[in-house]
């Protein structure tokens, strides 16, 4: 009975509260929820490949794992910013997918998710967004990066 009472209240904790990694693409400010992240690190060059995925024209080798580059700059007609660059491994229903992100080290916060408001946005998915030092910030729905685009390719 008490197992169960913990649980109820470790469940209402984390719909109350989500924790979130800030960074930027291009000067522009965005945000992801950390579990859906898989981790920060150095930019390394990417290889070309043909592909008709929109916004997916590269892979990029890290150590054993070959991932998809997903151009989130591109989709957002900007490019990233400053030196070194650094890649956002992102956990997406199909695998790990790189991300370039501005040289910008992000900034890990904790959000009440009662400040999370529905977006419009229609040129990338979110999960919503979120107002930060009184600029509307756009979460990123990483685990479904692409799929608006694949959608209207489809039709």
């Amino acid at each position: 009975m008490l197992r169960a009472a913990h649980g109820q209240q470790q469940a209402q904790v984390t719909k109350r509260s989500w924790n979130m990694l800030f960074f930027s693409v291009g000067g522009i400010k965005l945000a992801a929820r950390t579990e859906d992240v898989g981790g920060i690190s150095p930019w390394v060059p990417s290889i070309p490949v043909p592909s008709r995925t929109p916004f997916v024209q590269a892979m990029l080798k890290r150590d054993n794992l070959v991932m998809p580059v997903y151009d989130l700059a591109t989709r957002l007609n900007c490019q990233p910013l400053g030196e070194p660059l650094l890649c956002l491994t992102a956990r997406h229903l199909d695998g790990p997918m790189a991300i370039c992100i501005d040289a910008e080290v992000p900034t890990l916060e904790t959000v009440d998710a009662a400040a999370i408001r529905q977006t419009g946005r229609g040129d990338i998915e979110t999960l919503g967004s979120i107002t930060i030092g009184g600029n509307d910030v756009a979460i990123v729905a990483l685990q479904r990066l692409g799929q608006i685009r694949q959608d209207v390719a489809r039709h």
